[in-house]
């Protein structure tokens, strides 16, 4: 009865606290669940779905918290009794309260800390702790864990679990350290006047009214809806060629013209420009596909940028799933996603008169092995 009872608790702290939770299976990709019950060899974890699940402890390699504490499961104890009080108390944990990322740099194995300044697919800059301009090349880069809890593997996860297990004791030291530099500066520094901001420029950009913003938010996540249901068309190896092909032009107008698309295997992430992608998507050795996006939502709220135009990212977990000719499924993955969304102003003419309309576009699709890409 306690047993249940233990079991149910966690599930209800699970589903209330999915939002960043992460593990990383043997797999490659990560899946938004947290572990809940450790047993002899096997360990139990639930999804954002709130179902329990037990794979061996060998499908599993790293937890991260929502705050980017972490923990390699080859250091839990193989004790179930002391494995479970390891977990539960990882997730009692304090949130972390670091305003340095942390660089963990494949060879030599080296825990960096300093402010990231700018990042692209080959480099990383940062300035240090002291205030000194830095970089690194990607290339050398096994993880980096953000100052706001985000993460990114950069290699495959199978060699990166290893090395955080190795790191964790100096990547604790070094945010303790930066935690104790900070305190020791803020006891030292100067009470200064706080500066009055100069009043707003007159907006001339055209600007939503509150029940435009909300009818355009929602619009957006029915974009995300209308381009699974063209996934799933696509990708149906029972459709004629004529209606995938339609189907391919239709999911096209819902993007920008240079959008792409970021796919993950156990390599790494591709990009792909979206028909590349769509045409890819028709070639799939399968009789038939079945893409559902789950927790659609905004992580990055409609904003209105300099150019007049709103921004914002919408996230949300894609399940994939293959199907063989005898109908089974023989392949599935599950991977959190995210999509930039554009919402662009453009002039129209009605009855002699000027007025501005909205459109609703999708931009890049990325892969969160981290809370965004």
């Amino acid at each position: 009865m306690m047993k249940k009872l233990f079991t149910l608790l966690m599930t209800l702290l699970a589903v209330q606290a999915l939002a960043q939770d992460r593990i990383w299976l043997d797999n490659g990709n990560p899946v938004q669940a947290r572990l809940s019950r450790a047993m002899d060899s096997k360990l139990e974890w639930i999804a954002s779905d709130g179902i329990p699940r037990v794979y061996h402890r060998k499908r599993f390699l790293i937890i991260f918290g929502s705050a980017g504490q972490f923990m390699v499961i080859s250091e839990l104890n193989e004790s179930p009794n002391k494995a479970q009080t390891q977990i539960e108390a990882f997730y009692k944990a304090p949130p972390r309260n670091v305003s340095q990322d942390i660089i963990i740099k494949s060879v030599p194995l080296t825990v960096i800390t300093g402010n990231i300044s700018y990042e692209s697919d080959e480099v990383i800059n940062y300035l240090t702790i002291e205030g000194n301009a830095a970089s690194i090349n990607k290339e050398e880069v096994a993880t980096v864990i953000y100052r706001n809890g985000r993460h990114e593997i950069l290699r495959d996860v199978v060699d990166v679990a290893p090395l955080l297990a190795l790191a964790h004791k100096d990547i604790e030291k070094k945010e303790r350290e930066i935690v104790r530099k900070e305190q020791d500066n803020t006891q030292n520094q100067p009470v200064t006047k706080k500066e009055v901001p100069p009043p707003p420029k007159e907006q001339t950009k055209p600007v939503l009214t509150d029940a435009e913003y909300k009818e355009y938010s929602a619009k957006g996540i029915r974009r995300v809806d209308e381009f699974t249901s063209y996934l799933r068309i696509i990708g149906d190896k029972t459709q004629k060629s004529e209606e995938k092909n339609k189907a391919v032009q239709q999911a096209l107008s819902l993007f920008e013209p240079q959008a792409t698309v970021a796919v993950s295997s156990p390599k790494g992430v591709k990009k792909y420009p979206v028909k590349e992608y769509l045409n890819r998507l028709k070639l799939l050795p399968y009789s038939k596909i079945n893409i559902t996006w789950n927790e659609v939502k905004y992580v990055s709220e409609l904003k209105q940028e300099a150019d007049g135009n709103y921004y914002g990212t919408i996230a949300g977990q894609q399940v994939f799933e293959g199907y063989a000719a005898n109908g089974k499924v023989a392949y599935g993955d599950i991977t959190r996603k995210n999509i930039r969304v554009k919402l662009e102003s453009y002039q129209k003419t009605i009855d002699g008169k000027d007025t501005v309309n909205w459109e609703v576009l999708l931009g890049n699709i990325g892969v969160e092995t981290n809370e965004g890409q």
